[in-house]
């Protein structure tokens, strides 16, 4: 239970706790962020009195609560109330208008739903297609997914078959009060005739409202006197009668893999079992905000993480909505920036969830000036290309036109439509209109832009103008036009509604355009070194000199003084301590080709006379390096999942059976082979100490930076995990509690026997909250963060940097080459008197790395008050 972690993270010095969501989602679901009701906490966590009891030990321990929130989707499931509603009732229900729907206009309102194992008719021929009765309704089944039959069908349904359609009469003590035959025709008649209407107004609303409360009493009499069952069982096996039932409901069922062709609402990325809801309208906020808004009024939670803000039409307005529900609390936003991107100014929060952070912090550990022999070390092994740039062009084009073809399609329709109001721009070549909005969609460097109908901020200019020029050059035969007609409609001033709602569109594809073509395949394909592969990282990045990472953090202290600070999150790639040995490699590139070589040759057998597949094998031992020690078992569920993302060989659409096997035994037969392992751990050994250095430098910074340091759950100590969801496996909290009482009795120099177990790391960690504690205003947002310069032969080894006028911190860099030998390194001191928080030695004027780092690998110092 979470609440019995409580005690350890307040004695570790934590100051809140942050939640993944709580409201009710998916029975059983592992995450949380598909939501079912938001108006109650989730029963598989213990619902309201554990939601009270944790809350109130919180308090009882002086912590606060962060929590995360989903305002951009909900489960698209029979779970779903809401949902299930909208599937029976269609645009006659009142929950219609929450989901993002994309139905094209002059036509009825259908969900296209892709839930089936293979193609509809297939399905249905098979049987596989069956109607139930649940709670007095009848339902449609596929396998182990179910979806209600609207009373539009109830008619058709429950008639005998045999009489013109018409419906059995009433039988038993109750048929005296049931309907007559012909209200009841005539109810589902009219049922049937409203239901083809494409944007119902009030009058038919009121009228299909006492038709359908008709129809619920017709159908509860049916059901107590068995009649609804007696239906069901006639037309189970009856292919074209449960076909003439489904046709009369307001969705289609269809094959799985046609989901990127077919399905007309948004999704969340491409998980069709969760739709997208229009967060821009007040009342869909007021609905599914209603526990959250308990939670802050009576003081239960202090902040909120905000799970993919991208996704919403107009995330400005739904912050300051948000801003006014939690005026004192915090707002952090998951927003992913790409290298030089910055949180637009006027949003109203404390700024992101730290994923900028990551990406600066981990490059530092990434030596730069190898990185040619490192590039060709990858590039003669795999065969591959290095041109990043054109992977992604090329991935995110191949994610467009299959897995979001049908946002797309509409999109290419609605900008047609534009064009075509337009006498100047009437006759634009459609297909020429297709085809540049595509590559306008893959030229564009970010995840999204902000534009809205009044309002353009110059950045977002500069980007849609630069894309648009990008997406122009090479496309010799498309005519200028098309590309002046995209120039003008994005960057003009004010945009009427049919133009407004195409860029709001427009700019909620991209981002799922990027999350899934660079995120979730690119970076399962350019594996060059895989700890620049993380989430809000650029994976073509090696390295970040130190005034560029200083740059990063006088922004943060001048802009975004709360901005979390991540190294670790349920999102990553790899953890922290995996990407910190992983980037040695950077270190030494020679001897990384020489022992590529060398392990294929050794495991060639292994591969069993298949071709062999230099990719997955580069990946793989990379993976075992920064993840060593493995069990073969995790490290063969990862391979799958990564080889499956990458979509070189084999897919999650599309699984490739007989090159999953190969790739199966390949890594089988490598743990299999005494020789490899033996070779793998003599390379791996010389990185443990060098990774760990860099990890509690990453770390140190992390809670010196200014910044809220983030600390995902158990990586407080070594944590080498790998993707979710290996990285959200049980944490030992009784471990680190022990741990932590040792640690509070030890010295720096204590510690040497300890470093398997991950005690430095906690020990480093309490003592540092410990301090931001005792000496607040020296972590305030006024101690403002300044860069200090070694000198020497080495100074590009040393990182220091001062937080306001008390605290200065120093980590090392590139240790595994650098062997300890600084020669004449030193760090001009400000003048006084400084210790070591480490070691409690007194420092003064000019120091050296050995006087630094004698007793432990990094430095925390504090000025000595007079």
């Amino acid at each position: 239970m979470a609440q019995q972690a409580l005690p350890y993270l307040a004695d570790l010095g934590i100051s809140h706790v942050y939640l993944s969501p709580c409201l009710q989602a998916v029975p059983g679901s592992p995450h949380g962020y598909d939501v079912t009701d938001p108006t109650r906490i989730s029963e598989d966590l213990g619902g309201e009195s554990a939601w009270g009891s944790f809350v109130e030990c919180a308090r009882s321990h002086e912590l606060g609560i962060l929590l995360d929130i989903v305002p951009n989707h909900m489960s698209a499931s029979e779970h779903n109330p809401w949902w299930d509603h909208v599937l029976a009732h269609g645009p006659f229900s009142q929950y219609a208008g929450f989901f993002d729907f994309r139905n094209r206009p002059q036509q009825p309102f259908r969900v296209h739903l892709c839930s089936l194992a293979r193609p509809y008719g297939a399905a249905l021929e098979a049987g596989e297609i069956k109607i139930e009765v649940r709670q007095g309704h009848p339902r449609v089944r596929h396998l182990e997914t179910t979806w209600p039959l609207g009373p539009a069908s109830w008619g058709v349904l429950l008639s005998d078959g045999e009489s013109d359609g018409k419906l059995p009469p009433a039988s038993g003590p109750a048929a005296v009060n049931a309907p007559r035959d012909s209200d009841a025709e005539h109810c589902f008649r009219e049922i049937e005739r409203l239901q083809n209407i494409e944007e119902p107004g009030e009058k038919p609303r009121a009228e299909y409202a006492r038709l359908a409360a008709q129809a619920e009493d017709i159908l509860a009499d049916a059901h107590r006197h068995g009649q609804l069952q007696r239906a069901v069982d006639r037309v189970q096996g009856d292919k074209k009668a449960i076909d003439d039932v489904l046709q009369r409901q307001f969705y289609l069922l269809h094959d799985w893999k046609l989901a990127g062709e077919l399905t007309n609402y948004r999704r969340f990325f491409d998980v069709g079992s969760l739709c997208g809801i229009r967060t821009e309208l007040p009342e869909v906020v007021a609905a599914t905000h209603a526990r959250v808004e308990e939670m802050i009024a009576r003081g239960e939670i202090e902040g909120v993480r905000v799970d993919h803000p991208d996704g919403l039409r107009e995330p400005l307005e739904y912050f300051k909505r948000l801003r006014n529900l939690l005026p004192r609390g915090r707002i952090y936003v998951e927003k992913i920036l790409e290298n030089d991107e910055r949180l637009k100014e006027d949003w109203p929060i404390e700024g992101t969830v730290g994923y900028d952070f990551l990406a600066k912090v981990n490059r530092l550990w990434m030596d730069d000036q190898r990185i040619d022999v490192l590039t060709a070390a990858y590039s003669d092994f795999t065969g591959h290309s290095v041109n990043f740039a054109a992977l992604v062009r090329e991935k995110k084009r191949a994610i467009v036109e299959s897995t979001f073809s049908a946002d797309y399609e509409q999109l290419a329709e609605a900008a047609l439509e534009i064009a075509r109001s337009d006498r100047r721009t009437r006759d634009l070549s459609p297909s020429h209109l297709r085809e540049s909005l595509a590559r306008l969609i893959v030229a564009l460097p970010v995840y999204r832009t902000y534009r809205t109908a009044n309002t353009l901020h110059d950045d977002d200019r500069r980007i849609l103008t630069e894309s648009i020029q990008s997406a122009r050059i090479g496309s010799s035969e498309i005519v200028g036009a098309v590309f002046d007609f995209l120039a003008d409609l994005f960057t003009k001033s004010r945009l009427n509604g049919a133009e407004a709602d195409f860029i709001a569109k427009w700019q909620q594809l991209t981002p799922a355009v990027m999350a899934k073509g660079v995120e979730d395949t690119t970076f399962y394909c350019f594996d060059r070194l895989v700890s620049c592969n993380e989430v809000g990282s650029q994976a073509s990045l090696v390295g970040i000199s130190a005034d560029k990472f200083h740059e990063f953090c006088h922004y943060l202290s001048d802009c975004r003084p709360n901005n979390l600070l991540a190294t670790s999150t349920h999102d990553n790639k790899r953890s922290e301590d995996v990407r910190s040995r992983i980037s040695i490699l950077s270190e030494i590139p020679e001897r990384w080709a020489e022992a590529l070589h060398q392990w294929s040759q050794l495991n060639a057998a292994a591969w069993q006379n298949r071709a062999p597949d230099r990719h997955a094998e580069y990946l793989l031992y990379q993976t075992l390096i920064g993840a060593w020690p493995i069990d073969r078992e995790r490290c063969w569920q990862y391979m799958l999942k990564a080889c499956r993302e990458a979509k070189i060989n084999t897919s999650w659409q599309e699984p490739n059976s007989s090159y999953e096997e190969s790739l199966r035994n390949f890594c089988d037969g490598v743990f299999q082979m005494p020789e490899f392992i033996a070779s793998l751990e003599r390379f791996v050994d010389p990185l443990i100490l060098p990774g760990r250095i860099n990890s509690l430098a990453q770390t140190l910074i992390k809670m010196v930076a200014p910044g809220v340091p983030d600390f995902y759950q158990g990586s407080e100590l070594w944590d080498l995990s790998l993707v979710d969801p290996d990285n959200r496996r049980p944490v030992d909290f009784g471990l680190r509690a022990r741990l932590m009482r040792r640690a509070l009795t030890l010295s720096a120099a204590d510690l040497a026997p300890e470093w398997d177990s991950g005690l430095p790391k906690l020990w480093m960690t309490v003592r540092i909250l410990a301090l931001r504690h005792e000496r607040a205003d020296d972590f305030s947002d006024q101690s403002k963060y300044q860069p200090l310069v070694a000198q020497g032969s080495h100074l590009g080894r040393l990182l220091a940097f001062r937080r306001g006028e008390n605290l200065i911190g120093v980590v090392p860099r590139f240790t595994m080459t650098l062997g300890g030998e600084w020669g004449d390194t030193r760090l001009p001191l400000p003048g006084g008197a400084w210790r070591n928080v480490f070691t409690e030695a007194v420092l003064q004027r000019e120091v050296t790395p050995d006087a630094l780092f004698n007793l432990f690998p990094v430095a925390l110092l504090i000025r000595e008050r007079t």
